[in-house]
C-alpha cells in the first residue's frame, strides 16, 4: 500500500462524508477548529490529518474511526501488521493511544 494511494483515499472519503452530511468546508473546518484551507488541502490529499484532527472530524461527521477509514486497498493482511509494527515505536503516548481507541473500537 503506497502512502500516497492511503492519502488519496482518505481524501476521497473525507469529501464524501463531509458532502453527505451538506457541510462546507468552511463548516467543517470551523467546528473541528482549524482552517478551511487545512480541510482543503486533506481532501486534495496534500496534507493528512494528525491524530487530534481525525478524532475531530470523526466526532464532527458523526462517524466512527472505522467508517471515516473504510475504503478498499488492495493490501494483505501480512503488509498491514507488518507495517502497523513499524509504525508503532514512532508514536508518541497520545498518538499510540488514539490508534488503540480506533483499534479497539473496530473488534
Amino acid at each position: 500500500m503506497r502512502t500516497n494511494s492511503f492519502k488519496n483515499s482518505f481524501a476521497k472519503k473525507l469529501k464524501e462524508l463531509r458532502k453527505s452530511r451538506k457541510l462546507t468546508q468552511e463548516q467543517l473546518a470551523e467546528i473541528v477548529g482549524v482552517d478551511f484551507r487545512h480541510i482543503s488541502l486533506i481532501e486534495n490529499a496534500k496534507s493528512f490529518p494528525s491524530c487530534d484532527l481525525i478524532e475531530k472530524l470523526a466526532n464532527a461527521l458523526n462517524v466512527s474511526y472505522s467508517e471515516l477509514f473504510y475504503f478498499e486497498e488492495n493490501v494483505t493482511r501480512d503488509d498491514i501488521e507488518f507495517k502497523l509494527k513499524k509504525l508503532v515505536p514512532l508514536l508518541d503516548d497520545k498518538s499510540l493511544t488514539t490508534l488503540y481507541k480506533i483499534a479497539k473500537e473496530l473488534v
